[in-house]
């Protein structure tokens, strides 16, 4: 009985497939044309965490300050226009940031 070892004998035999596993992939593109475009769009990546957490967290320590000080719903409102007022910022400042 005699095993093959070139690859074309297996080829027709999907048990006796030859191991590529070690192989690297090809890259097409490259890295630096990776690295680019993850330059360009990583100010945009975060903006809806930091939208949501300044949007969000006034108005959530507004709700608790009420709830603890028994003033329902001054502080929350107060919070909500913190909040409001932060995330326009965070807008504009982007918006600054990414103008050429």
């Amino acid at each position: 009985m005699s095993y093959a070892t070139d690859d074309r004998s297996n080829a027709d035999d999907p048990d006796r497939a030859p191991d590529r596993s070690s192989e690297q992939p090809q890259s097409s593109g490259g890295k630096s044309a990776w690295m680019r475009a993850l330059r360009d769009v990583a100010p945009y990546l975060d903006l809806g965490w930091r939208l949501a957490g300044t949007a969000a967290f006034p108005p959530l320590l507004g709700y608790a300050l009420d709830v603890w000080l028994h003033t329902t719903p001054w502080i929350l409102l107060a919070g909500c226009v913190f909040g409001l007022s932060g995330a326009i910022l965070q807008l504009r400042h982007l918006q600054a940031e990414l103008r050429p």
